[in-house]
């Protein structure tokens, strides 16, 4: 059960990190997402779209650290998490401030 669980959790971390480089190269959402995947956000900026990329990439590679922590050797593997942990907070801040800029009046 335990590879079961490692191996989804690798291949979500891999998509999260396509679906984030994709965002940040193309630098706008896709017609064909629909719009509750994007629900906190509001006007799609290039900005907004690339952050939020930039965030689904922090996530990925957080949960692919964490992911190999199973296999690392101690001391490794601590610094695995802690890196993973400082990914995950980054993007937590991106997040919050891709949805601040999406959410501020137009100037």
């Amino acid at each position: 059960m335990g590879y079961v669980v490692e191996g989804s959790a690798y291949v979500g971390g891999v998509a999260l990190i396509g679906a984030g480089l994709f965002l940040v190269l193309r630098g706008s959402f896709p017609s064909w997402w629909p719009q509750w995947f994007a629900w906190p956000l509001v006007h799609f900026t290039p900005l907004v779209s690339r952050l939020q990329g930039a965030v689904a990439v922090g996530l990925g590679a957080s949960i692919m650290l964490i992911v190999f922590t199973t296999v690392a050797p101690g001391v490794l593997a601590g610094w695995l998490v802690l890196v993973a942990l400082t990914a995950y907070l980054i993007s937590a801040v991106l997040f919050l401030l891709s949805t601040w800029l999406s959410r501020r009046p137009a100037t």
